[in-house]
C-alpha cells in the first residue's frame, strides 16, 4: 500500500469539505443522497486509499461524534443521532487510529510522537486540548470534533433565540472587508438571533478583577501575585503542573463564560454559541464547575467553511453596527492586552496602587516563566498567561497571520471613543438591570450580586 505524502494534511483538508457538503444537504433537508456525501465529495484514489471506517469516521468528527473501531450505522443514522446531541463529549481532540497505518513513520519503523503524545494527554487527564497535536499530525488523523450540527438543529427548530459570541480576536478574521456590523448580519442569515462582542463581558471583568486586585493587594501587602483566569491552556497548566499557586489564579469566570451567562440573565431561554481561533474553549465549555453557559463553540475556521457553504458573502452584507466595547475590552485579544486593561483599570481606581505584571505568552514561554515567579527571581505582582504565541490571535483555529490579527484588533481598539469599561454604557446598564446603580457600587456589599454570575474558584 502506497503512503500517502507525509505534508499534505490530507484528511484535514477532506474534514471541511466533508462539513460543506453535509451543511448545504441539511439545510436544504436533502437527506436522500446524504450517505453518498463521501464519494461524492472524496477522490476516488483517496476514499479507496484510506477505506470506508476511516472516511466515516471522519464523518463522525464532523458531526461532533467520536470517532470508533467499528461502524454499523450509515452516515443517516449518525447524523440523526448528532442532531440530537446536548453536548459534545470529552475528549474535544480525537485520532482516526486508522489512519496511522498510512503514515511515513509507521512504514519506517518509527513511533509517531504526535499520536503517543497525544493518547498519553489524554490518559493522564492532563490534555488542555491546545490543539498542538493537531497542527503536528502532517495526516490530519488528530482532529477536534465540530459542533456544528446540533447548533443548526437549534437554528431550524426555533424554540429558543440563539446568540453567537465572538472573542475579541474575531476583528478582520472572516476578511478585510466583514466589519462588525455585516458579520452580524451574515450570522443573523445563518440564524442567530445576535451577535455579541466578548470583549463587552471582557470590559466588566476587567472592573471586577481591578477592584479585586486592589483589595488583595491590601489585604497581602503586595507579597503575592495574581494571574490571569482567561485562558484554559494557560488555567490547565497550573493545575497540572503547578498546583502549588492556583489559589493565585483570579476568582473569575473567562470573559467567554462571563457573556453567556450575561445573555442568559437577560434571557433565560437562550442558546449560546461562542466563535473564536481556539480549540481549548471547546473543553473549557463543559468543565463541571461552569458548564451550561456556553452550549456549543465553534472556530472561525469553521464559520468561514458555513459561510462557504450557505453562499454568504459577509464582506457584502448590511452594515449592522453597534459600539458594545471598550478600547481596554478588545485588546483582551492579544498577549499584553489584559494586563494593560487590567492595570489602567486599577490606576483609575488607586492611582498610588503597586501594579507590576508580565506575560508569558506560548506553552514553552508560560512553564520557564511561571518558575521564575515561583522561585521569586521575578518580582510581579500581576501574571498574565496565554496558551497561544502573540495571544488569542496566534490561535489554532485563526484564519489570519497572527501579526495581521493583531494589527486588526489594534486597530478596532482605537476606532472606538470608549476607552475604558468605566466609560462603557452598555457595562453600565447591565449593572442597573442587576440593581446596581452605577460602577463604583463594586466595590460596596451590592459586589455580592455580581459574584454567583462571574465568580470561579478553580480546585484542583
Amino acid at each position: 500500500m502506497e503512503s500517502i505524502n507525509l505534508n499534505t494534511k490530507i484528511l484535514d483538508t477532506y474534514k471541511m469539505k466533508l462539513f460543506n457538503e453535509l451543511i448545504k444537504a441539511i439545510w436544504s433537508e436533502e437527506f436522500d443522497d446524504i450517505d453518498n456525501i463521501p464519494k461524492k465529495v472524496l477522490d476516488k484514489s483517496v476514499y479507496n486509499e484510506f477505506g470506508e471506517e476511516v472516511i466515516l469516521n471522519l464523518m463522525r468528527i464532523v458531526m461532533g461524534l467520536d470517532p470508533i473501531d467499528k461502524i454499523d450505522e450509515t452516515i443517516k443514522e449518525m447524523l440523526n443521532k448528532a442532531m440530537c446531541t446536548k453536548e459534545i463529549s470529552t475528549p474535544i481532540i480525537s485520532v482516526i487510529s486508522q489512519v496511522c497505518n498510512h503514515c511515513v513513520n509507521k512504514e519506517d519503523g518509527k513511533e509517531c510522537l504526535v499520536k503517543e503524545k497525544h493518547i498519553n494527554c489524554n490518559k493522564d487527564n492532563t490534555c488542555n486540548s491546545c490543539g498542538g497535536c493537531i497542527r503536528e499530525c502532517s495526516l490530519g488523523a488528530i482532529s477536534d470534533k465540530i459542533q456544528f450540527i446540533p447548533i443548526l438543529k437549534l437554528l431550524k427548530d426555533k424554540k429558543h433565540p440563539v446568540y453567537a459570541t465572538v472573542a475579541p480576536s474575531f476583528v478582520g478574521q472572516l476578511g478585510n472587508d466583514v466589519t462588525p456590523g455585516k458579520l452580524r448580519s451574515a450570522l443573523k442569515k445563518v440564524g442567530f438571533k445576535d451577535m455579541i462582542e466578548v470583549a463587552l463581558a471582557a470590559d466588566i471583568l476587567t472592573v471586577k478583577e481591578s477592584y479585586d486586585y486592589c483589595n488583595h493587594i491590601k489585604e497581602n501587602k503586595e507579597e503575592c501575585f495574581i494571574t490571569s483566569c482567561c485562558c484554559p491552556i494557560w488555567i490547565s497548566l497550573i493545575k497540572s503542573s503547578y498546583p502549588e499557586i492556583v489559589d493565585n489564579i483570579s476568582k473569575s469566570v473567562s470573559p467567554m463564560i462571563a457573556c453567556a451567562r450575561i445573555i442568559k440573565v437577560l434571557n433565560e431561554d437562550a442558546k449560546v454559541v461562542f466563535i473564536g481561533p481556539c480549540v481549548a474553549k471547546k473543553k473549557e465549555a463543559i468543565a463541571e464547575d461552569i458548564k451550561g453557559a456556553v452550549d456549543f463553540v465553534l472556530t472561525f475556521k469553521e464559520l468561514e467553511e458555513i459561510f462557504k457553504a450557505l453562499d454568504i458573502e459577509a464582506d457584502k452584507e448590511v452594515e449592522e453596527n453597534r459600539i458594545e466595547s471598550s478600547a481596554l475590552g478588545r485588546i483582551y485579544a492579544h498577549a499584553g492586552g489584559v494586563s494593560k486593561s487590567i492595570e489602567e483599570c486599577v490606576k483609575k481606581i488607586n492611582p498610588k496602587a503597586n501594579f507590576k505584571a508580565i506575560t508569558f505568552q506560548g506553552a514553552k514561554d508560560c512553564k520557564a516563566g511561571l518558575e521564575k515567579v515561583i522561585n521569586k527571581d521575578i518580582d510581579v505582582t500581576f501574571v498574565e498567561g496565554m496558551g497561544c504565541i502573540g495571544g488569542c490571535v496566534g490561535g489554532p483555529k485563526r484564519i489570519l497571520e497572527t501579526e495581521k490579527g493583531k494589527s486588526f484588533v489594534q486597530e478596532y481598539s482605537k476606532e472606538t471613543n470608549i476607552k475604558t469599561p468605566f466609560e462603557n454604557i452598555n457595562v453600565i446598564q447591565f449593572l442597573a438591570k442587576m440593581d446596581m446603580k452605577k460602577i463604583e457600587t463594586l466595590r460596596s456589599e451590592d459586589r455580592e450580586k455580581l459574584l454567583g454570575l462571574f465568580n470561579r474558584d478553580i480546585r484542583l
